[in-house]
């Protein structure tokens, strides 16, 4: 008993420890003005070093030539504790002026009125100059809450040359096709699969299970939420179809859940998966020369005419509590819808250093040699089609209850009806509240 409460104790000592040092280390990243008049405003990021250094760029040409304006960069680079660092700072009184937001917390950050509005000559300007899925991700409630950055789309990767190996030189365009093509590329030797036909992979992020399993569901004609938001609409027959076809794929060993997608697919063990545009990247950073063997396609549908991708974004938003609200959204207008020498703004600028396609329909235009590739084509058309995630107050609770009961199918502990029916009683009891 005394060791338990020793326990105790050093919990909560560690947790008084753990705020205290958030509010030391964040003292600084409040806006704050000199006796010179010099307005000093904080920009919080998840990026990591690299994509820091990349971004300082275009920070450090904004602090010279708005010289009474100065932006520092402040970046939680552990993604997962982005979200909790902005709550916590918001509560201490030490938040950042501008905060650079996963579109599934908007409804979270909305309700806890953390964003400020954008004034009309912003919201005019986005509403112009953005597809509507880039505005939709960056939208709660109706309202528009900041400038979309980086929207993601999902399609097919496959490997040309494995595919080509195994009689094919197209990719699939069908459900079927994908099957047939999965089953004569799957390798095996000594009863252990070496290369796998189609990637399914488990996560620890909501997205790597969730996204692949909606991009399906919505090339059959499905839907996880209805319009309105107000209730699931998972348990039909697409649903079940789109389960089924996963759990097919696994049952017959063309898909191998043991199998790191992450690094079988560059390291050409994987033949096809599906992934969103960032992963390019990734890969071409990872695969050097091998990277020509990598083709991209829209995801294989029922019938090979319907089309589906799920897409997820990130917006730049001003922070509620900000003294200096005016000066942000001001930063925020040069960063995103102003030219440089190249006729793309400092934001299409980064991005593209970073092997993202921007979401602000000039940059794509301006950018139209670097993204005429075939590969980045089916991410740019599933702009215009795309289901966004849904930007919900319990957006992120729901896609982890419905993760939860894909993998329970994948691993034989529920069947896909049963899964269906309890993510969507469990998903609807979330949307009642």
């Amino acid at each position: 008993m005394k060791r338990r409460r020793t326990k105790a104790v050093l919990l909560i000592l560690a947790v008084a420890l753990t705020v205290g040092l958030i509010g030391c280390n964040t003292a600084s990243d409040s806006s704050s003005t000199d006796n010179n008049g010099v307005v000093t405003l904080t920009l919080m990021t998840h990026y990591s070093q690299q994509q820091e250094k990349e971004l300082k760029k275009y920070i450090d040409q904004w602090n010279k030539e708005h010289p009474n304006i100065q932006v520092k960069h402040k970046s939680v680079a552990d993604f997962s504790k982005l979200l909790p660092t902005i709550m916590a700072q918001q509560t201490s009184g030490q938040q950042a002026d501008i905060l650079h937001i996963y579109s599934l917390w908007g409804g979270q950050l909305a309700k806890s009125n953390v964003l400020a509005q954008p004034p009309a000559d912003v919201k005019s300007d986005i509403e112009a100059n953005y597809p509507s899925a880039a505005i939709k991700g960056a939208t709660v409630d109706g309202k528009l809450l900041g400038y979309p950055t980086e929207v993601q789309t999902y399609a097919l990767y496959y490997n040309k040359k494995l595919l080509k190996d195994a009689g094919f030189t197209n990719p699939p365009s069908t459900w079927d096709e994908l099957y047939q093509v999965a089953k004569a590329v799957t390798k095996r030797k000594n009863g252990k699969i070496v290369v796998e036909g189609f990637g399914l992979k488990s996560s620890t992020v909501t997205a790597g299970v969730v996204h692949p399993y909606l991009s399906l569901l919505y090339t059959a004609g499905g839907r996880l939420i209805n319009e309105d938001g107000t209730k699931a609409e998972l348990d039909s027959e697409a649903g079940l179809k789109t389960l089924e076809f996963q759990k097919k794929l696994i049952k017959e060993k063309l898909s191998d859940l043991s199998i790191d997608v992450a690094k079988g697919f560059p390291s050409e063990r994987v033949a096809m998966t599906i992934n969103a545009s960032w992963w390019q990247g990734t890969l071409k950073a990872v695969m050097k020369d091998n990277f020509e063997n990598i083709g991209v396609a829209p995801i294989p549908s029922p019938d090979g005419k319907s089309k589906g991708s799920v897409s997820y974004s990130f917006f730049y938003g001003v922070n509620s509590k900000s003294k200096h609200q005016e000066e942000a959204w001001e930063f925020l207008k040069w960063l995103n819808s102003q030219k440089q020498e190249n006729g793309a703004t400092a934001e299409g600028n980064f991005l593209l250093s970073q092997g993202i396609i921007p979401a602000r329909t000039s940059d794509i235009e301006a950018f139209e040699k670097e993204l005429s590739t075939l590969n980045n084509k089916p991410f740019i058309d599933a702009l215009e089609y795309a289901v966004p995630e849904p930007n919900l107050l319990q957006g992120e609770k729901i896609m982890t209850l419905l993760q939860k009961q894909i993998e329970a199918v994948w691993t034989d502990q529920t069947r896909p009806e049963q899964a269906l029916k309890t993510a969507t009683e469990q998903i609807n009891r979330e949307l009642s509240q």
